[in-house]
């Protein structure tokens, strides 16, 4: 995943006339109207980069070390904004991806190893999640975390510990359905105006220039028919005090 967004910026990179490269996915609805985004994104010089301190064991292969230093090891969204210069980091990256491609390998499904049996050295089936980690340690490593934007402005649903619903549990976000899909689910989302980190005890307070604002201009996981839904209730857009 890592190497194709890096081919995806490769090329978007080819029109200089890109100041802007945004990374959705196809189950992202846009919270507002395509003037609100594109002002919201633009009238800031910092990327929109989720990235946070990550204190869980098991996702950091020490073999990264010293080439990536566990103080730079960042977490956050892949969903993310790039201006053009992180976009040429990425692109022009020697250092952190080869160390990835050596040491981050996503761990084979169980089925696989009940075919072939559980090969000997484990470090070989590190899986520290690349597409969660990539991006904001990259920035991190090269010094440019004061050049982002610390948060996403794509919106998933985690908490799912008290649903009954066993597709709503685990380790993704909340696929919403065609039930789901409100004009009070879409507020709701609109309304949020901070994140907190808890891994560095930090709150990340929500603005667009200088004033405070909603912090997510997309949202998922929305099926077609809620994605549909929403468009054909005028759901989406704009509100009256956000243009």
């Amino acid at each position: 995943m890592i190497e194709a967004e890096r081919i995806l910026l490769t090329y978007a990179l080819q029109d200089p006339l890109n100041k802007r490269f945004v990374f959705l996915s196809d189950s992202c609805i846009p919270l507002y109207n395509f003037s609100y985004t594109y002002d919201y994104i633009m009238s800031t010089s910092t990327s929109f980069v989720d990235s946070f301190a990550d204190t869980k064991e098991g996702r950091y292969n020490p073999k990264m070390d010293p080439v990536i230093p566990v103080s730079n090891w960042r977490k956050g969204s892949q969903w993310v904004v790039l201006t053009r210069k992180h976009a040429e980091v990425i692109v022009n990256d020697n250092t952190v991806f080869p160390m990835f491609q050596l040491h981050c390998r996503r761990k084979s499904l169980p089925e696989f190893w009940r075919e072939h049996g559980r090969p000997i050295d484990n470090s070989k089936e590190h899986n520290c999640i690349p597409d969660e980690h990539y991006v904001p340690t990259l920035l991190a490593q090269e010094g440019l975390e004061e050049e982002i934007t610390r948060r996403s402005l794509t919106h998933s649903s985690w908490d799912l510990s008290s649903s009954k619903d066993r597709e709503r549990r685990g380790w993704h976000p909340v696929t919403y359905k065609y039930s789901d899909a409100t004009h009070s689910l879409v507020q709701s989302i609109k309304d949020i105006n901070n994140i907190y980190y808890e891994t560095e005890h930090r709150r990340e307070w929500c603005s667009s220039k200088g004033k405070p604002s909603g912090c997510f201009l997309f949202a998922r996981k929305f099926t077609r028919p809620a994605a549909i839904r929403l468009l054909n209730s005028s759901a989406l857009g704009a509100s009256r005090g956000d243009r």
